[in-house]
């Protein structure tokens, strides 16, 4: 009976099944083979989630700036600053570094800003003359 649902999962992945399906799947399936009951484990997970709080902050951190960055609040967060910093000689590196900690402060995670403002401000400092070791 195992070897029949190792089967199936391989199968699943073979055609084209998500990866986190074709996970869960084997995991139950160890789960299943231990004699773990099901139920339990929403407690046993519960129970290590809230002994170590950094297991559920950084994908609620990471869910937080996938939001904002799709749906262009960088873009307002950046045009934001520069209506208000933007006149400032060397304004549009100020609105950068504002821009960056704000976004930071929202999502909490600075890899995060690096991806959703980076594609942004780069090529906009280019364009304003800064040199490319600078903007980067």
């Amino acid at each position: 009976m195992v070897i029949a649902f190792i089967i199936l999962i391989i199968v699943m992945a073979f055609l084209g099944a998500p990866m986190f399906a074709i996970l869960s799947a084997f995991a139950l399936l160890g789960f299943q083979l231990s004699n773990t009951q099901f139920a339990s484990l929403i407690v046993d997970i519960y129970s290590q989630f809230s002994n170590n709080p950094v297991l559920y902050t950084v994908p609620i951190f990471t869910f937080a700036g996938f939001i904002l960055a799709e749906s262009k609040a960088s873009l307002r967060v950046v045009n934001f600053s520069q209506a208000i910093l933007g006149w400032l000689p060397g304004g549009l590196a100020i609105v950068s570094l504002v821009s960056c900690a704000f976004f930071t402060t929202f999502t909490g995670a600075s890899g995060v800003t690096i991806i959703a403002l980076g594609g942004l401000l780069y090529p906009a400092l280019i364009k304003g003359k800064y040199s490319e070791k600078f903007s980067l």
